[in-house]
């Protein structure tokens, strides 16, 4: 008959991916010779009973038989946490009760006061008979007045203690309710069978991937300008799991596999294609039209300036435990140093992976089509270790906070373009300064003739580089011609759909004049829209 061993554990290390997590969880205990059943209970109800393997490693030699995954139901919930909110909330009704029942015996007592004062014929009768004399009826009249406001005030009293008793109460049930989400009356438990052939001590691993997990990395950039610009990267991540069991001071991992992108190749559909079918006419209008909003294009990144943060200046620098990094196949790992605890309350917990510092170029941008605004730039290569995910990005210039972007996935040495607000040190305007019709018609065609000019003016102290984004309309009728007449400077690049871009060095306090000319021809019965 095999022995059954009950092998208290904790979990020592978990492995969390975007979207779940592996956790491994260790025990220690003795076993004799013979066959042995050890069970290792309390595993979470989120856990895949198909991903569960056990190991075994000690003095004692023994032979792994088999391997069984059983849900278990509890009459009372297993967690410590919540049997002691199912503990507070006991003794927090308990106290709502005494505070019931002496409001009641208040109230009792006074109705009897009540009542008491009421006989006023008794008192006369007694006064009359020569039984009470008037100064101890008055000081009976002054008791009963006194005791009286006793009662009033023991009763506010009272009422102030049970509503301050009822919102601790409902803030334990509130409590109790979320935990008991994450930790209901019922888990699994795990049974290893082995063979003991040689009695000592045996530490059992139990490894299991759970859901309910994940993290997702966040950034602080910070622009630092001192003798040498650098940027400082603060790569940080945002662990969060509801998973049912706490992660207390263990070995975390972050990965950036995704197991369940890994199992199979999505498979092709068949694509068809078929004739354009006419189209219905509209069906009648509502008595109200709904408004749509024309989305425009941004020219850069919007930034707002929302205060200033305080200055502090530590006598001694703390040091930043950097994560090691560790690449398997296409997934990158980050294991990182020392341990740290996340609890199951689905709450989101930042823990540091790195900070380290880019070397930026930087620059100004504008589009002054959509924005009169000069914005700065700073391009940068990744060559840290690490393959930042996408991810929020704050972005600060110095301790001013000047706005959030978003990285996309950027791989060692690959580039980032970051906008850093826009500075007003760098004027930026755009004017239309011709526009007109050739009141000829060639060939049954009507030609228009727009030129713009973008004026740019650096204030700064030294030169600056900058980049003009504009641009001219792009035709989608065959018998529209767009054709750009002139351009001074020429532009560093026009693209098929006409973009215009110029690449230029401004001078300190240098002045500079952009000017384009482009004409739009079309037949004189066609009708265009889009133009200025």
């Amino acid at each position: 008959m095999e022995a059954r061993i009950v092998v208290q554990t904790g979990v020592k290390a978990v492995t969390v991916y975007p979207d779940r997590a592996r956790v491994v969880r260790q025990g220690q205990t003795e076993v004799e010779t013979g066959v042995q059943r050890l069970e290792i209970a309390d595993l979470p109800l989120s856990m895949n009973p198909d991903s569960v393997r056990a190991t075994a490693r000690g003095t004692a030699r023994v032979r792994l038989l088999g391997l069984q995954i059983e849900r278990q139901y509890y009459s009372e919930t297993p967690a410590e946490q919540v049997r002691g909110l199912e503990a507070r909330v006991e003794s927090a009704q308990d106290e709502m009760q005494a505070l019931e029942a002496e409001a009641l015996l208040l109230r009792k007592e006074g109705e009897r006061l009540e009542a008491l004062a009421g006989h006023t014929q008794v008192f006369a009768t007694a006064l009359a008979s020569g039984e009470m004399s008037l100064e101890t009826q008055l000081q009976m009249l002054a008791g009963l007045r006194q005791r009286a406001a006793q009662l009033n005030t023991e009763l506010q009293e009272n009422g102030l203690k049970k509503r301050a008793q009822e919102r601790r109460l409902e803030q334990l049930k509130r409590q109790l309710e979320q935990v008991r989400s994450a930790r209901p009356r019922e888990r699994y438990a795990a049974f290893v069978e082995v063979d003991v052939q040689g009695a000592g001590s045996l530490g059992v691993e139990l490894t299991y991937v759970v859901s309910g997990a994940g993290w997702k990395p966040l950034y602080d950039l910070r622009l630092l300008e001192a003798d040498q610009a650098v940027l400082e990267v603060g790569y940080l991540a945002q662990v969060s799991q509801q998973t049912g069991e706490d992660w207390a001071d263990v070995e975390l991992v972050l990965s950036t596999a995704r197991p369940a992108l890994a199992a199979v190749l999505p498979e092709l559909q068949p694509w068809y294609i078929r004739e354009r079918s006419r189209p219905q006419p509209p069906p009648p209008a509502p008595r109200q039209m709904a408004m749509k909003a024309a989305a425009m294009p941004q020219a850069a990144m919007d930034t707002m300036a929302v205060g200033f943060e305080p200055e502090a200046v530590p006598e001694v620098e703390a040091e930043v435990a950097m994560a090691n990094v560790e690449s398997s196949g296409a997934a990158v790992t980050y294991r990182l140093a020392g341990k740290v605890g996340i609890p199951s309350d689905g709450a989101p917990h930042k823990v540091t992976v790195a900070q380290f510092s880019l070397p930026p170029r930087l620059d100004y941008a504008c589009a002054p089509k959509l924005a009169e605004a000069a914005y700065r730039r700073a391009k940068v290569t990744n060559d840290s270790p690490y393959t930042l995910l996408p991810g929020a990005a704050n972005l600060f210039a110095g301790e001013e906070f000047i706005g959030a972007t978003r990285l996309e996935l950027t791989a060692p040495q690959g580039e980032i373009e970051l906008y850093l607000g826009a500075d007003d040190r760098v004027k930026v305007e755009r004017e239309l300064v011709r526009r007109e019709v050739e009141k000829a018609l060639i060939g049954g065609k009507r030609r228009l003739h727009f030129a713009y000019e973008i004026r740019l003016e650096n204030l700064l102290a030294d030169e600056v580089r900058i980049t003009v984004h504009d641009q001219m309309p792009v035709s989608r009728h065959e018998d529209i011609k767009v054709r750009l007449e002139g351009a001074e400077p020429k532009p560093s690049e026009q693209t098929e759909l006409n973009l215009l871009d110029w690449e230029l060095t401004l001078a300190s306090r240098e002045k500079r004049t952009l000017r384009f000319e482009f004409a739009v021809e079309y037949p004189q019965a066609l009708e265009v829209i889009g133009l200025p």
